[in-house]
C-alpha cells in the first residue's frame, strides 16, 4: 500500500516509516502540517493515511481526514490521547494510540484493505 503520514514530530513520523516499511508498505508522503498533507493528496497516489490528530499551532487533521474521505481514501488517527471528538463534523475512523506497534498498525491496514 501507498500510505500518507501526517505527523508533526519528527521521530514519530520516522517510527510510522520505518513500521510500515516493515511490514512491506510504501511511504507516498511524509508531512508535517495540514497544507502539505492537503497537497499530496493531490499529487500523490495513495491507499492509506496515517493522520496525528492534534497537531502544531492548535491545528488538527480534520481537513485532511474530510478530504480522504470525499476521496474514498481510507485513513487511521494517531494520537496520545485515549479518546477523540469523533463524529459530527470528525470524520470517524480507526485510532492508534502513540506510542503503537508494528502489530497494531499491521491490524489498522489489514482492517483497511478487508472494508474496501
Amino acid at each position: 500500500m501507498k500510505v500518507l503520514v501526517l505527523e508533526d514530530e519528527p521521530l514519530l513520523a520516522m517510527l510510522a516509516e520505518e513500521c510500515l516499511a516493515e511490514l512491506g508498505h510504501e511511504v507516498a508522503g511524509s508531512v508535517a502540517n495540514v497544507d502539505q498533507a492537503l497537497a499530496t493528496i493531490e499529487t500523490a497516489e495513495l491507499d492509506f493515511a496515517l493522520l496525528d490528530f492534534t497537531l502544531a499551532d492548535d491545528a488538527t487533521s480534520v481537513p485532511v481526514a474530510l478530504r480522504l474521505r470525499a476521496g474514498g481514501i481510507p485513513f487511521a488517527y494517531l494520537t496520545g490521547h485515549r479518546t477523540l471528538p469523533l463524529g459530527g463534523e470528525v470524520p470517524v475512523a480507526p485510532i492508534l494510540t502513540k506510542p503503537f506497534t508494528v502489530d497494531q498498525l499491521d491490524g489498522v491496514l489489514r482492517a483497511s484493505r478487508l472494508a474496501a
